[in-house]
């Protein structure tokens, strides 16, 4: 099945695209359109919309640490692994949870600007601005992977799978998704997320 997929978060920067006046905006919203976005459909594992593992790894131990149900462990702020470029300039996209409740969270998305070509050397954070709020119905969890089943509620009023997978208590991946999910089960979470390209989770 083809997931849904919610809105790019280039509308929501845009507002804030003018406090960066080093950085063209343009940049900045093609960059946006470069990366996945929740629930992108990348056309990959069957055509899932899904977005990839940052090393193509979901042992639990890989990181260091056990993947964990709570959703304190998404709280906070996580940074893109893969490196976008245009022209002269890199591309990060950063992402911040902020837990609301015991099953919600706001969730934010920004951008890291680099000079070079590299994502390497200093940074300009852009953002992050507020994207939605993720409301979650349950969670499962093995030693290799936690993964929470939810919707995504958008500040334009769209409404979206989704599915936040940990493989470590370090690495997060989003997953879209359908209502209800096609990926029901924690095996068919991994399964979707074993053959998927690297460098679009997020670190910290």
């Amino acid at each position: 099945m083809t997931a849904l997929c919610p809105l790019p978060p280039s509308l929501p920067l845009l507002a804030s695209l003018h406090r960066a006046a080093v950085v063209p905006a343009a940049l900045i919203t093609l960059a946006l359109g470069l990366t996945l976005p929740l629930g992108a459909c990348s056309g990959r594992s069957g055509g899932d919309g899904d977005v990839a593992v940052s090393d193509g790894g979901w042992g639990g131990g890989s990181a260091g640490m056990a993947p964990m149900t709570a959703i304190s462990a998404l709280e906070g702020d996580w940074v893109q692994k893969g490196c976008i470029t245009v022209g002269v300039q890199s591309f990060k996209k950063t992402l911040r949870a902020r837990t609301t409740g015991q099953a919600t969270l706001d969730y934010y998305e920004g951008v890291l600007v680099f000079a070079g070509n590299d994502c390497a050397g200093a940074s300009q954070l852009v953002g992050p601005s507020k994207l939605g709020v993720v409301r979650f119905a349950r969670s499962d969890a093995n030693p290799a992977l936690a993964a929470r089943w939810g919707e995504l509620h958008t500040i334009t009023g769209t409404r979206s799978g989704a599915i936040w997978a940990l493989p470590s208590a370090r690495q997060l991946c989003l997953l879209g998704d359908e209502i209800p999910s096609s990926r029901p089960s924690l095996s068919a979470v991994a399964a979707s997320v074993a053959n998927l390209p690297a460098d679009n989770c997020f670190v910290r």
